[in-house]
C-alpha cells in the first residue's frame, strides 16, 4: 500500500478544516462548500464523469501505427484498477474533481522495480510544492500535522491552468464571486419560501396595545401564515387590525433572471455548453449535437492531453517512454447519431480504409467471418480479386444495391421529419375543431401556410440523402466532372413532396368534413399519427435515393436508365426488372401507373441504374 494513502484513508475528508473566504455577495465560499452550488457541482461532475468513462489504455508504438500494450503492467493500472480499492472510473473521477476544485490533482506512485504497481490519490489541500536545492519536492501534511516529503518520482501531479506551468490556479478562488452570487440567490429563494406568507409586513392596530399583546399577535400570525405549507391561508383580523405587506416580489428583484444568468456564468467558467448543466434556453434541435461535439473538442480534449502527458512523464521509466504512451479513447464521445455514423462508415468502407470488422468493433459488435476484407472504391471489388473480370451489368447492380442499403439505413431521417410534420398538422386541426368555426374555409388557409413548414422540415432529410447517395451514384458512372445543382434539386424535391402531401391531406379531410362529423376527422387524425410517418419513411427513402441517382446519371451524360429489382420484390417489380427507358421516359407494367423511377408501389425497394 502507498506510504500515505493507508494512513489518511482512515480519516474522513471532512475532518480537515473547511476554511473559506467571504464573497462580495456575503456568502463564505471554500473548496469544499463550493460544490453545494448546484450549477458548479453539475459542471464538475459532468467533466469528471465524462473523463472517467473514457477508457485510458497504454499503447505500444509500431513502425507504422500502434497496438494496445496489454502485457505491460501499467496497462491494467490505467485501464482497469489503479489500486486494489478503486476502479479506474473512481480514480479518474476523483482526481479530475480535485483539479476542478483545487486546481491540482496528486496521486502517490507505488513503484515495483521499473514499473508502477499502484496509484493512490492524495488530498490537494494537504499538499505543498516547494523547491529544495534546485529540485522540486512535494510536502504532504497528514492528520495531526506531521509533514511527509515526497520526491517527484513518487507523485503523479496533474495541474490545471497556471502561469508557471507547475502549479495550477485554485479555480474556486477565481470563481468565488460567481459561485457566491449563485449561492446567495439560492439562499434568498429558500428564505423567501420559508417566510412564504410574505417576505415581511406591518400589522397595525387602531389603539394602543401592550408589549405582551404585541408579541402574542406576532407569534399567532407566524404560526398561521409563515412557511410554504401555510401559503394562501385566509387571515381573519379582528378589532380593526390591518396587515400591509411590504415584501419584495422576487421576479421584480430579478431573482429568477439572476439565477439563470449564474448558470451561464459558471458554464462559461468551466468551458461547457450551458444546456449540459440545465440551461436549455439557447439549445435547439439543430445546434445541440454540435454543442456536444464542441464540448468534446474544446472542453474535454485539453483535459485528456493534460492527463496523457503527465502520465507519460511520471509513470513510465526512461526506457519505456521511447516505446509506450497512454491515450484516451475519445472517439467514443464523437460517435454522433445512428444515421451520421452509418454515413461515415459507408464512406470509409467504400473507399478502402475500413473493413466490416473495423466498423463492427466501433459499434461494439463481435467480428464476422470474412469481415477483415478491404474493398476498393467505385465498385466495391475485394482487393484480392482485382485481377478477376466482372461483367458491367454486375458492377452496376452492385452500385444499385449499395444505394438501396444506404437508403434503407437513412430512412429514419424521413420518419423523424414525418412525425414532426404530422404532429404539427394534427395539433393545428384539433385546435381548430375546438373553436367550432367554419372548417372548409380554414382548411384552405391553413394548408397554404403549412406548405412552407413542410418544405422546411423535409429539406433536412433530403440534404442528408444527397450527401450520402450522391458519392455512390458518382462512383457508378466513374465521373465527378459534371454534377447537377443539388441545392436546386433539394428545393424542387421538397416542394413536390409538400404539394403531394397537402393534396392528400386536404382531399381526405374535405371528404370527411362534408359529413360534418368531427368524430370521423379525429379518427382519421389518429390513423395519421400511427401510420403516416412510417409510410413517408418507406416511400421517400426509396424515391429520394433514386431521384438523386437519376440527377447524377443525367448530368454525367447517361441517356438510358435500367430498372433493377431489389429487396423482397413482388411480381410487378420482377416484371419490371431489366426494363430500359430513356431518361425522359417512364417505367411501367400492366396494372400499375408508370413512373420516372422507383418506387412504383408502396413498399417497393427497387433501384435504377445506368442502362
Amino acid at each position: 500500500m502507498g506510504v500515505l494513502w493507508g494512513w489518511i484513508s482512515n480519516k474522513p475528508f471532512w475532518q480537515w478544516p473547511d476554511v473559506g473566504v467571504s464573497s462580495k455577495a456575503g456568502v463564505r465560499i471554500s473548496n469544499d462548500n463550493a460544490l453545494t452550488c448546484t450549477a458548479y457541482y453539475a459542471g464538475v461532475t459532468l467533466i469528471s464523469q465524462t473523463l472517467a468513462q473514457v477508457p485510458l489504455p497504454l499503447y505500444k508504438r509500431l513502425p507504422r501505427g500502434k497496438e494496445r500494450a496489454t502485457d505491460h503492467p501499467l496497462y491494467s493500472v490505467l485501464h482497469d484498477e489503479p489500486n486494489p480499492y478503486m476502479s479506474a472510473f473512481a480514480f479518474k473521477e476523483a482526481l479530475q474533481g480535485h483539479i476542478l476544485t483545487w486546481g491540482n490533482a496528486f496521486a502517490e506512485i507505488e513503484w515495483e522495480g521499473d514499473y508502477v504497481r499502484n496509484l493512490w490519490p492524495l488530498r490537494p489541500d494537504c499538499m505543498q510544492i516547494a523547491w529544495d536545492k534546485g529540485k522540486l519536492i512535494y510536502i504532504y501534511t497528514v492528520p495531526g500535522g506531521e509533514k511527509v516529503t515526497l520526491s517527484p518520482d513518487l507523485v503523479l501531479h496533474i495541474p490545471g491552468f497556471g502561469f508557471d506551468g507547475v502549479i495550477g490556479y485554485d479555480p474556486i478562488t477565481l470563481a468565488r464571486e460567481a459561485i457566491g452570487l449563485s449561492k446567495a440567490t439560492e439562499e434568498f429563494g429558500a428564505r423567501f419560501f420559508a417566510n412564504g406568507a410574505s417576505l415581511s409586513g406591518v400589522i397595525t392596530h387602531p389603539g394602543h396595545i401592550t408589549q405582551t399583546a404585541e408579541e402574542n399577535m406576532r407569534k399567532s400570525w407566524e404560526e398561521m401564515h409563515k412557511g410554504l405549507s401555510n401559503q394562501h391561508r385566509i387571515a381573519i383580523l379582528q378589532e380593526g387590525v390591518d396587515f400591509k405587506s411590504i415584501g419584495v416580489n422576487p421576479e421584480n428583484a430579478q431573482f429568477l433572471e439572476t439565477r439563470k444568468f449564474q448558470i451561464s456564468e459558471i458554464a462559461r467558467f468551466l468551458h461547457i455548453p450551458p444546456h449540459m448543466i440545465g440551461d436549455l434556453e439557447k439549445a435547439t434541435f439543430s445546434n445541440i449535437e454540435h454543442q456536444g461535439i464542441e464540448f468534446v473538442t474544446y472542453t474535454m480534449s485539453p483535459w485528456f492531453a493534460r492527463w496523457e502527458q503527465n502520465i507519460n512523464r511520471k509513470c513510465l521509466s526512461t526506457a519505456d517512454k521511447q516505446t509506450y504512451f497512454s491515450e484516451f479513447l475519445a472517439a467514443a464521445l464523437l460517435r454522433g447519431d445512428l444515421p451520421s455514423r452509418y454515413t461515415a462508415y459507408a464512406v470509409g468502407r467504400q473507399n478502402g480504409w475500413l473493413s466490416a470488422n473495423d466498423i463492427r468493433e466501433k459499434e461494439n459488435e463481435n467480428p464476422i467471418t470474412g469481415g477483415d476484407e478491404y474493398y476498393m472504391p467505385l465498385n466495391m471489388l475485394p482487393i484480392s480479386q482485382l485481377g478477376q473480370v466482372e461483367s458491367p451489368k454486375s458492377l452496376k447492380a452492385r452500385g444499385a444495391a449499395s444505394r438501396q442499403n444506404m437508403s434503407k439505413r437513412l430512412s429514419v431521417l424521413f420518419e423523424r421529419a414525418g412525425k414532426q410534420i404530422v404532429n404539427a398538422e394534427i395539433k393545428a386541426i384539433k385546435e381548430h375543431l375546438n373553436s367550432k368555426s367554419d372548417f372548409s374555409a380554414w382548411l384552405e388557409m391553413f394548408y397554404k401556410e403549412f406548405t412552407a413548414y413542410i418544405i422546411k422540415t423535409i429539406s433536412g432529410p433530403v440534404k442528408e440523402y444527397v450527401d450520402a447517395i450522391m458519392p455512390l451514384a458518382i462512383a457508378e458512372v466513374q465521373t465527378a466532372n459534371t454534377l447537377p445543382d443539388m441545392s436546386t434539386f433539394i428545393k424542387k424535391y421538397a416542394e413536390i413532396f409538400a404539394r403531394q402531401y397537402v393534396q392528400s391531406s386536404k382531399g381526405q379531410l374535405k371528404q370527411i368534413s362534408d359529413t360534418n362529423n368531427d368524430e370521423a376527422i379525429l379518427i382519421r387524425l389518429d390513423e395519421w399519427e400511427e401510420r403516416r410517418p412510417g409510410k413517408i419513411a418507406m416511400n421517400e427513402s426509396v424515391a429520394c435515393g433514386n431521384a438523386i441517382a437519376k440527377a447524377v446519371f443525367v448530368a454525367a451524360g447517361i441517356t438510358k436508365l435500367m430498372w433493377t429489382a431489389q429487396g423482397d420484390s413482388c411480381p410487378f417489380c420482377q416484371e419490371l426488372d431489366g426494363q430500359i427507358v430513356g431518361t425522359e421516359g417512364k417505367f411501367g407494367v400492366t396494372g400499375l401507373a408508370a413512373t420516372n423511377h422507383p418506387p412504383i408501389h408502396e413498399g417497393c425497394q427497387c433501384q435504377i441504374m445506368p442502362g
